[in-house]
């Protein structure tokens, strides 16, 4: 398995289920903010199966959403549930906002609402 909180991981490494398999044991072992990343790394690697995405180690997370807003804008749901996470991610990993289970959780839900859209 990849080192989760290696920098250089990337979505691509896993495919959805291995990263959600990881993300649901980190969560269960009380490492909410890799759980998160192993998350946001699922909803990725599904973006990129449906193709709405195309995963390269250059592409910021901003990338992946303007990304998403040219090839997903049929689906409604898409953008707002994926922009939601990705605040969410982004003050968590990168920034200074704390973590916990009922967040992972609500992160997770919103995961499995991207893959259901789409």
């Amino acid at each position: 398995l990849p080192d989760i909180a290696d920098e250089n991981v990337a979505a691509g490494q896993l495919p959805v289920d291995g990263w959600t398999k990881l993300a649901y044991e980190l969560l269960e072992s009380g490492e909410f903010r890799l759980a998160m990343r192993a998350f946001y790394f699922a909803s990725l690697a599904h973006l990129a199966e449906r193709n709405l995405i195309g995963i390269a180690r250059f592409k910021s997370n901003r990338d992946y959403e303007n990304e998403l807003r040219r090839r997903g804008h049929a689906i409604a749901s898409l953008l707002p549930l994926f922009g939601e996470n990705l605040s969410m991610f982004e003050g968590i990993w990168y920034g200074m906002h704390g973590v916990n289970r009922e967040l992972v959780q609500q992160f997770a839900i919103n995961v499995d609402k991207i893959k259901a859209g789409t």
